[in-house]
Order: C-alpha cells, then structure tokens, then sequence
C-alpha cells in the first residue's frame, strides 16, 4: 500500500512537472543557440538535409522542428550555404524570425514542448532504474531529484540538445543493463538502436563505444564467444540506426575524400598555425595514404560535425570564471559551476553519498577480487584455494552493499563523460555540456534512502531534509531556472560574480523586458543592449543602442560625442553585456539599479 502511494506520488511530481515546464517553454525567448537550432531542424525535417548546424546530430532538432514545419513558417534561406567549415545556421535564424515576426516565439514554444515527452522518457527511466536498485518505496527520490532540478528544467524547455541527451543516454545505458542481466539477442538489439538514439541525440555519446565493452567484461556472465558476438551485435545495430537517422547521406566516404579543419585530422598550416575555417585551407592528413582508402561507416555530415566541433576547442574562445576573463579555459570551471549552480540540498545528498559509499566498501575483499579477475583476464592460474569472484558470499553481498557492478555501470559512463569534458579547455562555457551525467549520479544518491543501505535514523532524515531543500531552492526561482545559483553563492543576483553567458543570461527574458516595458510607458528614452542573435524590436521593444564607455573603448580617437556614455535615459543592458571583457557600459556600475527583469 505504501508502494502504492509512492508511485503515485512519482506519477503526479510528474504531471506537475510537465505542467511548469510547459508554462516555462512559452514565456521564454530564443536563447543563442536555438536561434540555429530551429531552421537547421526545418532543414532537416523538410528537406533531409544536413548542412546546418552540424556539430550537432539532427535527432532532437528534427522532432523539435516538427510542428514548426506543419504550422507553415515563413523561410528566408538566402544565406544558407553548404560551403565546407562556414556556420550559417545564426544568420539563418535570425532571418527566420524576422520573417515571422512576433509569431517567431510561438512557433520555438511548439518546438520545446515537442521535446517534453523525450523530457518524460528520461524521468520513467531514472525511475524505473531508482526502483530496481532502492525499492519501489523510494524510486520516487531520483525522479524528484530529476524534475526540480533547475539545469534540467532549464534546458529542458530549450531545443538544445542536452536535456534530450540526457534523458536518451540514460535510456541506452539501462538497455544495456538490460542485456547483462538478460543475454539474449534481442535485448542486444534493442540496446544498440537505444546507443544509436543516444549518439544522434549527442556525439559525446560516442564515449560508449569503448565503455560497453569494459562493464562487459566487469560482468561475470558476459565472457564468453556468444557474449561477444551480442556485443557486436549492439555496435552494429547502433551504426545502422545512427545512419539511419543521417538518411545514410554520404555514407561510407572514403576518409581521405574529407576536408577538415582540425590539427587532428587535417593537420596544421604550413607555418604550423591553426587551420581557418574556409575551404581554402580545408586538409585531410589521411588523403593521398592507404588509410584515405577506407571507407567510413558513419554519415559524412556526422564525421564534419566533429571535426566542425573538435575546432571550436582547438580555436579557443573568451571564458569567464569569479569576475576574470580568459582566452581558454580552466580545467576545474565544470566543478566549480556545479558548485555554485547545483542546489545546496542536492550537493549535501552527494557527499553523504560518496562518504557512505566509501565506508561501506570491505577495501580488503574488494582487493583480492579485483586481483582475482584480472588474473582470470590475463589467464593466469588460480590458486586451489581461492575463491572465485562468482562465489562471494550472501553475507559480504549484503555489508558492502550496492557498490560493485550496479554502480559500476551507474558512475562510469557519468564520470567518463565529465573527464572528457572537462579535459576540453579550449574554452568554459556551458554547465549544460555534463547534463547527461545527472540522472545516473541522481540514480546512484537515492540508493542513500531506503533503510536497507544502513545508514543512521538520523541521517536518513538530515537526507530527506537535504531533498526538501533541493526542491524548494529549485522552486523558489521559477519560471528562471537557466539564471539559477544556490544560496551558497548569493543566488541569481549575485551570478554574475561567478559565471556569465547561458549560465545567467543567454537571451532568454526578452518577453519579461517587453512587458515591463509596456507597463513602464514613461522609461524613454530605452537604451538597450541585449545578448541576443534576433532584434529586440521583434518582440514589441523600442529603444536605441546605448552609448559606449570611451575609457575602454580601443576606438575612442572614432567615436562622436553622440556615442559616448553615459547620457539621460533608461538603460536595459543584459548582465552578460554588463560584465563583458569590453567594458562598454562600464559607467553603469556608477549608477543604482532601479528594477531587474528576470535575473
């Protein structure tokens, strides 16, 4: 009867979730990059074709794009071009809306709640797993830590591909659980049309090609020849499906027939500099070998989209961290930015979670079974009286508790994809690069409720207040999740001291500013100055471009006395504009705040 109520209590935590991300999908602008999201998936979804935003697979763009496409949009393709290393998907975008008008925001709210079902998919799983590893009167836990979860609500209402990503790489995992434990062939098969779903979702799902294997062989049932042809199984069937979802355009190019722009693949200039990303300095280091011969099994749009990727990290751009700019990154800003965007509750549940994991562990019986495996692995002889890894007993099972393989599974393919992304410093950005690590570490921390792990009434209950306050501090900043900062760091508005861009402000209040605005008729004259890739005026916005601060500007000797700040009026400048490395509006900061529209 308790179970009962538990699920229940999942099924509505649910709905109601549903109901304010809905809410939340239409009273938010275009961020950045779902300005070239959306005509890249009308790309896709009316002509098949690929050329636009590349760099990222076509899955969760199409389905997004739609409605968008039933509902009859006006195109402007005039810019469009499918000229090797060029991104035209922004300026695309940007026509589009302006060919729309105002109807631009309702046709990007269809297009997000395309995407709430995929949204929905990754909280039946995250549940589904929960209930295996905790019990049914628990699973609710790693559901509730996914639905209030504020990166997760934040990007689940935009078309970009991280929350999709999430939800569908949880969703491959499991399947591949599924078949460690099942065996069969058509396990396989369903988990690796759930690989390919993943990799078409995001390619640093890739990651998996060389995980699966691993936990594989970490299982002791999956070490025989039977074992590895379902294995291969799972491959093949992942590369069918991922170019499947590519139209198997361009299918099995040779790999010397390509142009790159990487070091990695193309190689450096001449000089040794950095390739420009135009096609006269496109390469191909393989072209001209026996390995320019091989045919690759993957769509040749796929293979130009991580090329197109990897030479963004390598190009570098401007990051931000604690008030300092940097061309590049920083190692830690992935750490650091969960720290301070994470709520206070859910990073709490986290470290008693990892201390408990670890004061569980009989470190000496781990040891020698580990030693045991891997001598079994290299084929070495076992002594007479050593006991396999199969036979550990019921009782040792039982202390050290779910903290082997089911977590083995759970923390490797979240821990492989942070190092990875982290190991980019290329530039730091973007918190929503390790999004498809949260449901398995979610999973993993719910293992903590149920009084089977062992720990102190006490503790268990420091826990469940843990959770509450997650939900509340998620809650209490709605519907402006994507601006969201924990108590620890000064909330929302104090953001800016830690991280700008789409951590903050990425473009996404500009019809919170259009109503202010008309409730405000006497702030003119409007200076505006917004992070955002479509004109404000669009949204029903009249203002002028604000003046520039001539202590920072390096064309100052050009600017005219109409150019220079500060002057009379109302100024609406986006914080991402404000803490800029330009310091254009610098004088700003001399000046009380009068209102604040979002955060």
């Amino acid at each position: 009867m308790v179970g009962s109520s538990r699920c229940n209590l999942t099924f509505w935590i649910v709905v109601a979730v549903i109901g304010l991300l809905a809410s939340q999908a239409a009273t938010h602008s275009p961020t950045l990059d779902e300005v070239g999201h959306l005509p890249a998936g009308c790309l896709v979804a009316r002509f098949g074709q690929f050329e636009l935003y590349e760099v990222n697979p076509p899955l969760v763009k199409c389905l997004a794009a739609i409605p968008v496409v039933l509902a009859g949009p006006r195109y402007d393709w005039s810019a469009y071009s499918i000229q090797p290393g060029y991104r035209s998907e922004w300026i695309v975008g940007g026509s589009m809306i302006e060919a729309n008008g105002f109807r631009s925001f309702w046709l990007f709210a269809m297009a997000r709640w395309a995407l709430l079902p995929i949204w929905v998919v990754g909280a039946v799983i995250v549940c589904r797993w929960a209930r295996v590893s905790t019990g049914q009167t628990i699973s609710f836990v790693a559901s509730a830590l996914w639905c209030v979860s504020p990166d997760v609500m934040a990007w689940s209402t935009t078309i970009c591909p991280d929350s999709a990503a999430a939800a569908i790489g949880v969703m491959s995992v499991w399947m591949f659980r599924r078949w460690l434990e099942a065996g069969d062939s058509t396990t396989a098969a369903i988990a690796g049309v759930a690989f390919g779903m993943a990799v078409l979702t995001k390619t640093s799902w890739m990651i998996l090609i060389l995980l699966y294997p691993l936990l594989a062989m970490a299982h002791q049932h999956c070490r025989t020849w039977k074992s590895a042809g379902q294995l291969s199984l799972i491959g093949v069937v992942a590369l069918y499906v991922i170019n499947s979802g590519y139209g198997f355009d361009r299918s099995l190019q040779k790999l010397g027939d390509f142009q790159f722009f990487t070091k990695t693949l193309a190689g450096p200039n001449v000089d040794g500099t950095l390739r420009q990303r135009i096609p006269a300095q496109a390469g191909n280091r393989f072209a001209g070998t026996w390995l320019g011969e091989i045919p690759v099994p993957l769509p040749a749009s796929f293979v130009e989209g991580l090329d197109l990727h990897k030479y963004d990290f390598e190009e570098g751009k401007w990051s931000y961290l604690r008030g300092e700019h940097k061309f590049g990154g920083w190692w830690y800003w992935y750490i650091y930015a969960l720290l301070v965007k994470t709520p206070v509750g859910t990073i709490g549940l986290f470290f008693i979670a990892c201390g408990w994991a670890v004061w569980r562990v009989e470190w000496r019986s781990l040891a020698r079974s580990s030693l045991q495996w891997f001598g079994q692995l290299c084929g070495w002889t076992r002594r007479a009286d050593a006991l396999p890894l199969a036979e550990v007993t019921a009782e040792r099972v039982e202390k050290a508790g779910p903290v082997l393989h089911e977590n083995l599974i759970l923390l490797a393919p979240a821990v492989c994809l942070f190092v990875l992304v982290s190991s980019q410093t290329g530039f730091s950005r973007y918190l929503r690069y390790v999004l498809p690590c949260y449901p398995f570490v979610f999973i993993w921390m719910s293992q903590i409720f149920p009084e089977k792990a062992g720990l102190p009434a006490w503790l268990r209950k420091v826990c469940w207040g843990l959770l509450a306050w997650s939900v509340i501090s998620s809650l209490s900043v709605f519907p402006h999740s994507m601006s969201y900062f924990n108590e620890l760091a000064g909330g929302p508005e104090n953001g800016p001291a830690h991280l700008i861009d789409a951590s903050i402000d990425w473009g996404q209040d500009v019809l919170f500013l259009a109503d202010w605005t008309k409730e405000h008729p006497e702030a003119k004259p409007l200076y505006l100055s917004l992070h955002v890739f479509f004109d404000p005026r669009i949204a029903g916005i009249e203002y002028e471009h604000p003046p520039i601060d001539p202590r920072y500007s390096n064309q100052r000797e050009y600017l005219t006395s109409d150019q220079i700040g500060p002057k009379p009026g109302w100024y609406s400048i986006s914080v991402h504009q404000l803490y800029s490395r330009n310091k254009e509006f610098a004088y700003l900061f001399d000046f009380p705040k009068a209102d604040m529209v979002g955060y």
